[in-house]
């Protein structure tokens, strides 16, 4: 390791070209630093007017990408609130999303997220009852799959209270153990839900990362520097 870093420190030419080079690659791996949580409350654009609920077959809100289980365009879907919903709804006054009858949700890192991160950990939810028309406490499952084909369970059971708009707090924060981490894919199979405020972290890059792009660097300014001659 120490002969590697001295190689990268004496090979370095043109020091101006690869500083920006370096500049690029650390602004490309910053935003996924582990460190930094990153907070889903479904208010991002296209905006969900408030007052209004309709179904939707998929939702990107970064780092995640949401979607029903099972192949979108067949019907499959999940439905998106707005603030201020109507009164039979349950109400934190923003945004959030729930699964009626019949319904799922799967979610995953996007396709653009990151030069580093390929899976995420799960940190907490808010959780609420469907409406004050079906109030039941709910159990609801997450799912969380790995790279290597392992998986982890969590069974969270919202209170039963839910008063839509009136002045009780309809939402409770769940939070996940430690075992969910490294996650690549995370599965809710049950309906009859309202969720919010996910919170997700996304591992900071190894060190053989940050060396990785202190190699490329170091390559790329000797390429042009021979161009250059």
């Amino acid at each position: 390791m120490k002969a590697f870093i001295r190689y990268l420190v004496f090979s370095w030419r043109g020091i101006s070209a690869g500083a920006a080079i370096v500049i690029v690659l650390s602004v490309s791996i910053l935003p996924c630093r582990g460190q930094d949580l990153f907070h889903i409350t479904f208010d991002e654009p296209p905006e969900q007017s408030p007052g209004t609920a309709r179904i939707v077959e998929e939702y990107s809100e970064f780092p995640l990408w949401f979607r029903p289980m099972g192949e979108i365009g067949h019907g499959n879907g999940f439905v998106r609130v707005g603030s201020n919903p109507a009164a039979f709804r349950p109400d934190n006054g923003t945004a959030y999303i729930q699964t009626g009858l019949g319904q799922s949700l799967a979610f995953s890192l996007v396709d653009y997220c990151c030069l580093n991160a390929t899976s995420f950990d799960l940190i907490s939810v808010d959780l609420a009852e469907y409406s004050t028309v079906v109030p039941d406490a709910r159990t609801v499952r997450f799912t969380g799959y790995r790279p290597d084909g392992s998986s982890v369970t969590a069974f969270f059971t919202t209170d039963g209270i839910i008063d839509g708009t009136g002045p009780v707090n309809d939402f409770q924060t769940f939070y996940f153990g430690e075992e969910f981490s490294g996650l690549t894919r995370v599965e809710i199979p049950t309906y009859g839900w309202s969720m919010d405020n996910l919170v997700v972290a996304i591992p900071e890059p190894s060190t053989w990362s940050l060396l990785l792009a202190g190699a490329v660097a170091v390559f790329c300014v000797r390429k042009l520097r021979r161009r250059h001659r």
